[in-house]
């Protein structure tokens, strides 16, 4: 399946790897989590087909994405390469934004940043971050993945990780995986480290009063059910979509299900 999508790789001017369907159709941009990649989204790249123009990223400093200047990002150094790439592509209409894990906390900065651009935000099983928490947790935090990185290498951490974030393990989906973490650079992850352990989605989503659908993967062990319930407490204007028999990947485990309540096709 992911030979498929291979001839829709392109490189923007400033840097950036990323897969584009360019279909003639309403534009949703995807951002994938901290251990993944463009082609995480191939499901829906080979389902959708010309349904929906597709954006999906290899964040700064992932795959063969140029890293970002700053080693201190927060979700709005992201926001802005978004916003850079769209400005390349000519897209001036307002987009879906659908970020999973810390995506999600790039595409909330981005909505807050970009209102006007965008037409819709939805979160998938959403990292939250350690803005705000204890500076221990937060040094764990950024230390952690980047040292499996280095000890591990990228097929270690696809052997390691790879079952926890998916609740079906298939051989596809594990390939998927480890195409995946392929594409981990340590510039890269440390950066989407330093991101997740100091900057919080609440600084975003606090500012927002659009409706914003939240996919969940009800078999999720990374971000759990349980903190999506403790996010719809704070911000009412969240509409909880569990999706039944997915992990973290929850795109990936259940894309008929997803690609129905995200695309609604």
């Amino acid at each position: 399946m992911l030979d498929q999508i291979e001839s829709l790789y392109r490189q923007s001017n400033h840097g950036l790897s990323y897969i584009d369907n360019q279909a003639e159709a309403d534009v949703y941009v995807l951002l994938h989590g901290i251990s993944s990649g463009a082609k995480s989204w191939v499901k829906q790249f080979v389902t959708l087909k010309e349904s929906c123009r597709l954006i999906a990223w290899d964040a700064p400093g992932y795959g063969k994405s140029a890293g970002l200047l700053t080693s201190t990002p927060t979700a709005q150094d992201y926001a802005l390469q978004i916003k850079q790439l769209l400005d390349e592509l000519e897209i001036r209409t307002p987009v879906t934004v659908v970020g999973h894990s810390l995506g999600a906390m790039m595409a909330a900065a981005f909505a807050k940043l970009y209102p006007e651009q965008t037409k819709k935000l939805v979160l998938v099983n959403p990292a939250q971050g350690y803005g705000g928490h204890a500076s221990t947790d937060q040094e764990r935090v950024y230390r952690m993945r980047p040292e499996l990185l280095k000890r591990l290498g990228p097929a270690g951490m696809a052997k390691e990780r790879g079952p926890r974030l998916l609740a079906q393990p298939t051989p596809l989906n594990l390939e998927v995986v480890q195409a995946v973490s392929a594409g981990l650079t340590q510039q890269g992850l440390t950066q989407a480290s330093y991101l997740l352990a100091y900057d919080s989605i609440d600084w975003y989503l606090n500012s927002l009063s659009m409706p914003i659908p939240l996919c969940y993967g009800e078999k999720d062990s990374i971000t759990p059910p349980e903190g999506m319930f403790d996010l719809k407490q704070k911000y009412s204007n969240l509409e909880l979509i569990p999706l039944a028999a997915a992990g973290h990947l929850a795109y990936l485990d259940q894309p008929t299900l997803f690609n129905q309540q995200v695309f609604q096709i």
